[in-house]
């Protein structure tokens, strides 16, 4: 088993032990279905009857993802199940529970037709096939040990200070993060740096400060690019959905920026309080073998593939197609098997439908105008502290359950919000919730 893998096994071994026992599970199920319930029914007042619904349904997503009563994706299938039994009036039971309804007395509002075949598409968005494409591309990028051979080459300047050597360990990580998981990103330097930590004497600080550095570079790396992490990928895919043109380019331009500056600020704060007592003589590493004829296919991939992200507003393929067409080469080319395309991370595609498909309810339902409705700048506060308590909101929420989950909730929200700048507060919410490292779990 790759270290990788091995990373993936014990991620997924804490979450299940974080997960409620079957006792409170039941009991977090029934509360949830009590809230839910209260909230459809006031909301009825307020709302037409599908949007009331969608309410209710968003009421469960967020409790079921905080509190992981079932897993992440479980919970993902369960809202797009819900969202096609009550949502849908063609192809699910909408249109037939307000006929039951009505039957029984009670007043229905008018409501929009909804087919059920928008929740599906929402699967199909370009951007759940540029995070396959990355996946792809970053398992190929493993396999043939491209990583390891690019990041202990790149490593080598580094190696003439202790203050350098954690800003270069950073550096590196936060590059490989911008296209690859965050934890495969984080296992393969751990690895990388194994032999400078062994030598270090025993229980030095300046080891836990590198170590560290990987942990924390490995998020923030992950902002850089929309396939960097999967809240970019929700808030993207949700943008242009909604008619926003963010491009590929436009978003590390406003992304990278702040990644560089937290990597400045967050290498200091940590060498400063991680910095050797000691005078510490660096050996270069070696570098790890050469790179095969695959891995330099996967580069040669790799480089066509980011080249044709960065350019698309000169040749107009969307990078969701740009992603297909990486996939293809690397399978035709026999650079990935098909235990390969079965080992990606299918089920955090699963949850980014599921944080979509609540985006899509929001707009179809019309509940996203009834909050674009209420302008939150009567509360007396400007834009600017606006911004500043989604970014603590979503930073905050991220600390304590999945980021993926977060985004999924509050992205569709901020696109919701009369406000002037619903773009920018809409990658404010997936930029903070790459900030959850208080806490070694987050």
């Amino acid at each position: 088993m790759t270290l990788a893998a091995l990373t993936f096994q014990k991620t997924d071994e804490r979450r299940r032990a974080r997960r409620p026992k079957p006792g409170r599970r039941t009991l977090i199920i029934f509360l949830t279905a009590l809230v839910a319930g209260a909230t459809y029914f006031t909301a009825r007042a307020f709302v037409n009857e599908l949007a009331a619904r969608a309410l209710a349904i968003f009421a469960i997503a967020a409790i079921f993802w905080a509190t992981e009563v079932l897993p992440l994706f479980a919970t993902a299938f369960v809202v797009v199940v819900l969202e096609v039994f009550f949502l849908a009036t063609d192809g699910g039971l909408a249109g037939k529970i307000s006929s039951w309804m009505e039957a029984a007395g009670a007043t229905v509002s008018p409501h929009p037709e909804i087919g059920s075949s928008v929740f599906f598409d929402a699967f199909a968005q370009d951007i759940i096939i540029l995070f396959m494409g990355g996946f792809l591309l970053s398992a190929a990028v493993v396999k043939h040990g491209v990583d390891r051979a690019i990041a202990s080459r790149v490593l080598g300047p580094f190696m003439r200070s202790p203050a350098l050597l954690i800003f270069g360990v950073m550096a590196i990580t936060a590059f490989f993060s911008m296209w690859m998981s965050n934890t495969a990103t984080a296992a393969m330097m751990i690895a990388i740096i194994g032999p400078i930590v062994s030598r270090l004497p025993r229980g030095s600080r300046y080891a836990t400060g590198l170590t560290l550095g990987v942990a924390f570079a490995a998020n923030i790396g992950g902002i850089g690019t929309p396939i960097g992490t999967p809240p970019n990928a929700i808030a993207y895919g949700a943008l242009n959905a909604a008619g926003f043109d963010v491009s590929f380019l436009r978003w590390m331009l406003v992304a990278v920026p702040l990644e560089l500056v937290l990597l400045v600020v967050v290498g200091a704060l940590l060498y400063v309080a991680y910095k050797p007592l000691e005078p510490l003589t660096l050996e270069p590493i070696g570098a790890t073998g050469r790179i095969s004829r695959a891995g330099w296919v996967t580069i040669g991939v790799l480089v066509v593939t980011v080249a044709l992200w960065l350019t698309g507003g000169w040749h107009g393929m969307r990078p969701g197609a740009v992603a297909l067409v990486s996939a293809a080469a690397l399978t035709a080319f026999g650079v990935l098997e098909r235990r390969d395309v079965d080992s990606i991370d299918w089920n955090i595609l699963i949850l980014m439908w599921g944080g979509l498909s609540l985006s899509v309810a929001m707009h179809e339902t019309g509940l996203s105008d009834v909050i674009a409705e209420m302008d939150v700048r009567r509360l007396g506060a400007n834009e600017m502290i606006i911004a500043l308590v989604m970014l603590v909101a979503a930073a905050g929420i991220s600390t304590f359950m999945s980021n993926t989950a977060t985004a999924g909730l509050m992205v569709p929200m901020a696109l919701a919000l009369s406000l002037s700048h619903t773009e920018q507060y809409a990658m404010l919410v997936a930029l903070g919730d790459a900030f959850e490292l208080p806490l070694p779990l987050a």
